[in-house]
């Protein structure tokens, strides 16, 4: 049997796995096959096979791939093994996945993030592309919501000053959240209403979102990088966010702190450094 097989027909539906997660799956089958040389099969779920595929992961990836690669092949190899459609358990070796000091945009840099894609000449499903990118970038600074939240908001969730979240289009689909939104955003939301459900219809490619940002990040001459698309606006608003003296992580909804630890600047949430509190030697 195909792990393809396997993947989509048996592990997918037990598990409720989302088709965004499950391309995720696809990529990491795809990576194994080029790897292998042939589709994987079950019987390719070897300690040896397996370690020698990550180790070419790591030479080859970024870590956090070959991390997710090893998380993903983990998790099907046990569920077969719980189902005894595999002689063996799995046993991999860790990836350790360098921890990055986390990077927001500051102030004056989202500023000519936003003032850039305001000028964007592109029609988006009917809506001026400057209008669709000045209301979706404001929306993520005012709430700190993922990308994939926010362009699966409806209007009809659109309140005034508030937005709802349902909990079917949010990270583990557990539950709604509502956020305020400012003035200007406001503004920018009711410059787009338009005779349609979503409030951002994205008729492309899904991966062109991130695509079409880089090339406005490019525009405004600021990074563009794998670390600087929609993630880092959320780094953004949890970093300000926290310095102001709130809880950065009942905003960003994480259930450890430790996670929204991850997000903070210590540009924007700036502690006492050593040398200003240790008695002075010399």
């Amino acid at each position: 049997m195909t792990l393809r097989a396997a993947v989509r027909d048996v592990y997918a539906p037990l598990r409720a796995i989302s088709p965004r997660t499950l391309k995720l799956y696809e990529f990491t089958l795809d990576a194994f096959r080029d790897f292998l040389g042939h589709e994987p099969m079950t019987s390719d779920l070897d300690e040896l096979v397996v370690a020698r595929f990550l180790s070419h992961r790591e030479q080859t990836r970024a870590a956090a791939t070959a991390q997710k690669d090893r998380a993903q092949l983990h998790a099907i190899w046990e569920f077969l093994a719980r189902r005894k459609a595999v002689d063996t358990w799995p046993i991999m070796r860790q990836v350790n996945v360098p921890e990055r000091v986390p990077e927001a945009w500051l102030t004056e840099e989202f500023a000519r993030l936003l003032a850039t894609a305001s000028g964007e000449k592109t029609v988006i499903a009917g809506i001026p592309g400057g209008l669709f990118w000045r209301a979706l970038l404001l929306l993520a600074y005012d709430t700190g919501e993922r990308i994939t939240a926010l362009t699966l908001v409806r209007w009809p969730d659109v309140r005034g000053g508030y937005v709802l979240f349902r909990a079917e289009t949010r990270k583990g689909k557990r539950r709604d959240i509502v956020r305020e939104i400012g003035p200007e955003t406001q503004a920018a939301l009711e410059a787009i209403r338009g005779d349609r459900d979503l409030v951002f219809p994205w008729p492309y490619c899904h991966t062109y979102l991130w695509t079409r940002l880089s090339i406005i990040l490019r525009r405004a001459k600021l990074p563009a990088g794998r670390r600087d698309k929609f993630h880092k606006i959320r780094r953004t608003t949890a970093s300000y966010y926290e310095a102001a003296g709130h809880s950065a992580q009942r905003l960003l909804d994480h259930a450890s702190p430790a996670t929204t630890r991850k997000y903070l600047d210590p540009r924007v949430v700036q502690t006492v450094g050593a040398p200003s509190v240790i008695p002075r030697v010399s």
